[in-house]
């Protein structure tokens, strides 16, 4: 089984960058999100979508080797099919690959996540494609390199067991970083904590030196995956979960 929770992109900015809510769910499309950094993993590319994505892009979950994080109800239109067919009738789940995550985890968490969604929406197994399926991208790259072939990646689906439903947390907390002795090196960590991870962070003087302090986290789960992020890209030696 794989822990599902939401972290859902506001209507606000959904209609930014979908085309609306009419989505007909004919599809489930899978991607690989191709970014192998440190770090990159489901909920980096969830905040990445909730704190207002630059890119034209959006897709409905992420999942990685611990979770799968809902950023879209499955109604919303998202652009990353490819094309105007794939984006209108696509429920569109991203695998990731970040280099410091299991791969193969990921993608049996992404096939429980996606035996859940063919019972939840009625979709046949057979409409369960590849990006590539649609607009020819070679995604999902390791799939269809043979990493995991793509029929074992179906199997794995139709041998998947019922998913539990997600759960609401609604507790909110902040990480704070012991202190910078410059602000160049506090800089540094927080640039990594805002495009890697996609976080909104803050930098506060204290005294002499610095501190990050991040955005909030719903849940302690959350929170504390991301302070162990934090530790393991050596951002910083330590760190603090506050109340928010």
């Amino acid at each position: 089984m794989v822990t599902i929770r939401q972290k859902l992109v506001s209507a606000s900015q959904a209609v930014k960058i979908t085309s609306g809510k009419n989505n007909a769910k004919k599809y489930i499309v899978v991607h690989e999100t191709d970014n192998t950094g440190v770090g990159a993993d489901a909920d980096a590319h969830a905040r990445l979508q909730s704190n207002s994505n630059s890119r034209q892009a959006s897709w409905h979950w992420q999942v990685d080797d611990k979770e799968a994080i809902q950023s879209f109800e499955h109604f919303w239109e998202c652009w990353a099919a490819g094309t105007y067919t794939g984006n209108k009738q696509g429920i569109h789940v991203e695998i990731c690959v970040n280099s410091d995550g299991n791969y193969y985890k990921a993608v049996q968490n992404a096939a429980s996540l996606i035996a859940k969604i063919i019972k939840d929406e009625n979709i046949a197994i057979q409409n369960i494609v590849q990006h590539n399926y649609f607009s020819g991208k070679n995604c999902p790259r390791n799939i269809r390199a043979g990493k995991i072939s793509w029929s074992q990646f179906i199997e794995m689906i139709k041998n998947a067991g019922d998913i539990p439903k997600p759960t609401a947390e609604t507790s909110k907390y902040r990480i704070i970083t012991g202190i910078y002795s410059t602000l160049k090196a506090a800089e540094s960590a927080a640039q990594v904590m805002k495009t890697t991870f996609g976080w909104v962070v803050y930098i506060e003087q204290d005294d002499t030196n610095y501190r990050i302090r991040t955005g909030t986290f719903t849940g302690i789960s959350a929170a504390k995956n991301a302070e162990n992020k934090i530790i393991a890209a050596k951002l910083a030696q330590v760190t603090y979960i506050n109340d928010a």
